[in-house]
């Protein structure tokens, strides 16, 4: 059965000039807001238009009464991304349900012409927000006490409580793979004890600079000695920054680990003395 907008037997008599599709999504025509381009999928011959109908460029399906030409121009048309040129026609009224002596109309908008267009450009993509590198192994409601990448792959924190004080709250050494869900490679100490309990540490002074270190011991004589220090230290005696981690065995450096940017660091009198921190008649000497 041939499909019929308002009857049969009628054909349509075109009263306004046609209104060409610009290069947008849509225009109006006729008081009706209609698809610009579209692609057709099927064809059907029906009393008063030839009916369309298309996926616009995103793949939603929509129908659209269109001239006869429009039919017998199927193959040539079909699956192809077209410009689509609209235009009013006047029918019989819905009211006339068929009747060719009725005398009312209506005025629809009809595809005047269809021709093939190019592909729509690319949605430009949304930049995905580049990750923040992760600073340190410390939460928020934690103090960083010092902090530094010493690889792509390797970050050591120092971290405390907020109260931590002589005789309460914690300080730790944390290291393991940055920006990873992966658990941290160590916690020293495992408890959450007082500082002057967790670690030894003090301040040096010296010409054209000073440094200060952190020692947390491990088991098997391990100790982790984090440190900064700034000193003249430049092949000409300019003044020169250091930062890192020495791994110890016994007392003695097994292992140098220099920070690859510049560290967080609070090491230094003021917080060593609000933390109880103190040598525990230890020293260190900061590596070449």
């Amino acid at each position: 059965m041939s499909r019929s907008l308002f009857g049969s037997g009628f054909v349509a008599v075109l009263v306004m000039c046609a209104f060409p599709a610009a290069s947008q999504d849509t225009v109006t025509v006729g008081g009706a807001k209609k698809r610009a381009f579209g692609t057709p999928t099927a064809f059907q011959n029906g009393d008063t238009a030839c009916f369309i109908t298309l996926k616009d460029d995103r793949g939603v399906a929509f129908d659209e009464p269109a001239d006869f030409n429009l039919c017998a121009m199927e193959k040539s048309l079909k699956g192809k991304r077209l410009a689509l040129t609209y235009k009013t026609a006047r029918v019989p009224a819905a009211s006339c349900q068929g009747n060719p002596d009725c005398k009312k109309s209506d005025t629809i908008v009809v595809i005047a012409s269809a021709k093939p267009a190019p592909l729509p450009p690319p949605a430009a993509a949304t930049p995905t927000p580049a990750k923040s590198a992760q600073t340190s192994f410390c939460s928020p409601g934690e103090t960083i006490v010092f902090s530094c990448r010493t690889s792509p792959t390797k970050l050591v924190s120092v971290c405390a409580s907020k109260d931590a004080a002589p005789n309460k709250g914690y300080l730790q050494y944390r290291t393991g793979r940055p920006d990873s869900s992966e658990p941290l490679d160590l916690t020293l100490p495992a408890a959450q004890v007082p500082p002057p309990q967790a670690a030894s540490g003090e301040t040096l002074a010296f010409s054209g600079g000073g440094a200060a270190w952190l020692r947390v011991s491990a088991r098997n004589n391990i100790a982790f000695v984090v440190f900064t220090g700034i000193g003249n230290w430049g092949p000409k005696g300019e003044t020169r920054e250091k930062a890192g981690v020495t791994v110890e065995r016994d007392g003695k450096a097994v292992a140098n680990l220099s920070c690859t940017g510049k560290p967080i660091s609070l090491l230094g009198p003021d917080w060593f003395a609000k933390a109880g921190i103190t040598p525990k008649g230890q020293d260190f000497d900061l590596p070449d």
